[in-house]
């Protein structure tokens, strides 16, 4: 099925709608969960990087006829956000948004399944989980759903509205669970040598990471090596890393220092190959 702009940008603002009204110790309704699990953020939905104003602004600025489609969805989403959130919240929440377009992009359900079918045959049932780019969150319901001896799931998640609505989410769950809605780079380091699987799709990119904890650019310079890097901080011992990865970290030889650094500090495991139009 084709991907639909609209449509998901509608799930999102329901999404959100909800999560914006939630309070901790509220109850949620399945009709609410099942909305919260329909938000799949902002990756490749551009308009959003238009301003809020008339729709002369826009066109100005050359927005294209499909831009223009989403003009009142967008307007009406800027309301609801400043309906909820300070002025200051307010521009932290778009300037999220914003930074979101290029690298939030989340993963379908038949990935992390297909991951915890494996680590169940192998008789390996963590009790402590970490995602560290949470996202919509499908790593951590699917572990809940498949690991019955979870005890904890920890998130991180950097984009403040999809955090948002990744704590309301979690509150459903019936293990102790916890987001922190901050990039992984400010994570508290309380949370290292604790958990038993880190598990992530994470991003990639060209981006360094701020962290004076890794000043090493072989480890900072690109997310993705970063992730790799604190990931393995935040297993103890015995835990297991499990990453969706690209070719181009196992292969590149800009990678190599990463590699290097990964497997001299961990055991490899294994890898599996999925199909190079699995995310589309």
């Amino acid at each position: 099925m084709a991907y639909n702009v609209h449509r998901q940008l509608s799930e999102n603002i329901s999404a959100i709608r909800i999560a914006l009204q939630w309070k901790p110790g509220d109850t949620l309704e399945q009709e609410q969960v099942s909305k919260l699990q329909q938000y799949a953020g902002f990756g490749g939905i551009k308009a959003i990087l238009y301003p809020k104003g008339p729709r002369e602004d826009w066109e100005r600025l050359h927005a294209t006829q499909e831009d223009m489609r989403l003009y009142e969805p967008i307007m009406g989403l800027h309301e609801l956000l400043q309906n909820y959130l300070s002025d200051t919240e307010y521009k932290q929440a778009v300037d999220s948004l914003k930074h979101s377009v290029l690298t939030a992009f989340y993963t379908p359900s038949v990935v992390p399944k297909a991951l915890y079918n494996v680590l169940q045959e192998q008789g390996i049932h963590p009790k402590m989980l970490y995602e560290p780019s949470g996202g919509a969150g499908i790593f951590v319901t699917e572990g809940v759903n498949s690991f019955p001896a979870l005890e904890q799931v920890t998130a991180v998640e950097k984009d403040i509205l999809t955090g948002k609505v990744l704590q309301a989410l979690v509150s459903t769950l019936p293990v102790e669970s916890k987001v922190h809605i901050m990039g992984f780079e400010e994570a508290p380091a309380k949370d290292n040598g604790k958990y038993d699987l880190v598990i992530s799709n994470i991003p990639f990119g060209s981006f360094s990471v701020y962290d004076p904890a890794y000043p090493d650019k072989n480890l900072s310079g690109k997310i993705h090596n970063y992730f790799f890097a604190k990931g393995l901080d935040v297993i103890g011992d015995g835990g297991l890393l499990a990453y969706i990865t690209t070719n181009g970290f196992l292969d590149s030889p800009s990678n190599r220092a990463s590699r290097e650094y990964l497997f001299n500090k961990a055991d490899f495991v294994s890898l599996s190959v999925m199909p190079d139009n699995l995310m589309k």
